[in-house]
């Protein structure tokens, strides 16, 4: 019996150290996979002076100064458009504040490496999501919901300020919302990506085009409430194809 426990406790000593050897052997570290990918960030410009707040340093194209308190924003179906004209999707929404530096970056990962022409995407919340509580439920998208008695869904934008006119102050307050306010901007741009790695991309939003081109827009005639005004909506609509640029 005894000689038996031996021999047992040998072989089992002896699985021990083969095991322990096994082990040690697949320990050789594994380099992680670096995904190709994109960040994609916007900078904010008034006619080439930067953005700062509560400043009366701006003057719209309707000739009146204006400060800026208050600038979010949708972008929503962001995608890059491959030379076949087929599209690789980058985001399906982002929220941007222009006075919060933590929002002015879209991380995108797993983006396929290759060359691109160009890229889309769309000012406001696409129609598809364009729902209430179809965004994750996070303080700044419930602030950004429009009234339901007037469509609901989500504000597009919300670009608010003072302005002044023969020495007093006014409160203004460009609000864009609903499905006939989504703006679809489409940029040519060659852009690279290169496989396990990450291409910074940098898009200036200048704010001051939304006050013009291709409507001069005049916080007195105009309105400087304009929610729920389809006229002004449609002119700040149609003044928001062009204020993007790389």
């Amino acid at each position: 019996m005894m000689k038996g426990k031996k021999l047992l406790m040998i072989f089992l000593l002896a699985t021990i150290t083969i095991s322990s050897c096994k082990k040690d052997d697949d320990t050789t570290p594994v380099t992680p996979t670096v995904q190709s990918g994109l960040k994609l960030s916007i900078n904010y410009t008034i006619d080439n002076k930067p953005l700062y707040t509560d400043s009366f340093l701006y003057t719209s194209a309707a000739g009146l100064n204006y400060s800026i308190n208050r600038f979010q924003y949708y972008l929503t179906s962001i995608k890059l458009i491959k030379p076949d004209n087929s599209e690789i999707v980058v985001a399906s929404s982002h929220y941007f504040d222009a006075f919060d530096a933590t929002t002015s970056t879209i991380n995108a990962s797993n983006i396929p490496a290759g060359n691109y022409i160009g890229i889309k995407f769309k000012i406001g919340v696409d129609s598809a999501l364009n729902y209430w509580d179809s965004l994750p439920v996070t303080v700044e998208n419930t602030n950004m919901l429009w009234p339901l008695m007037m469509g609901g869904g989500y504000h597009f934008l919300k670009f608010e300020g003072y302005y002044k006119d023969a020495g007093n102050d006014y409160g203004y307050a460009m609000h864009l919302g609903t499905n006939a306010c989504i703006i679809p901007i489409s940029i040519a741009k060659n852009i690279t990506i290169t496989s396990g790695s990450a291409l910074q991309l940098n898009m200036t939003m200048n704010i001051s085009e939304w006050l013009k081109n291709p409507n001069t827009f005049n916080f007195n005639t105009d309105g400087n409430y304009i929610m729920g005004d389809s006229t002004a909506m449609n002119k700040i609509t149609q003044n928001g194809q062009d204020v993007f640029s790389f």
